[in-house]
């Protein structure tokens, strides 16, 4: 699944911080996939001096269009399902998670998801044609 930098934020605040042993290590590999590299960092990350000496960063709105194609197997799926579900159930589930909400729990896909469905049924015809074009010869 392909993510923005944003989504893949609200996502490391998402998935749970607690769970058994087998699901902990599903839950590390997946921050490891969502959690930004340095360069990535220096990439998305802007650093904002305040007047009073302290920091703070925010993300570079340039940028929230760059993707990430980060592998979400089926138990992955299920522990960031089950998140949401239990944020929207206590009501904590934030604006900034409703698409991720969507997209998981509601199953509604997002337009890159539609956009790379377009693609793969294109290349999957254009692969066709080429399998009946051989077999004719």
């Amino acid at each position: 699944m392909k993510f923005n930098p944003a989504e893949r934020i609200n996502l490391l605040n998402v998935i749970p911080k607690e769970g058994t042993a087998s699901t902990l290590k599903i839950i590390r590999d997946l921050q490891t996939a969502l959690g930004f590299t340095e360069e990535e960092h220096r990439e998305f990350i802007v650093e904002y001096k305040l007047p009073n000496g302290s920091k703070y960063e925010d993300l570079n709105k340039d940028k929230l269009t760059v993707l990430k194609d980060v592998a979400v197997g089926e138990k992955a799926h299920d522990i960031i399902v089950e998140a949401l579900k239990t944020a929207s159930e206590q009501k904590k589930l934030h604006i900034s998670t409703l698409g991720l909400y969507e997209r998981f729990v509601e199953g509604v896909k997002s337009a890159e998801d539609l956009k790379d469905e377009a693609e793969a049924a294109v290349m999957k015809k254009a692969n066709a044609d080429i399998v009946v074009s051989e077999q004719v010869k």
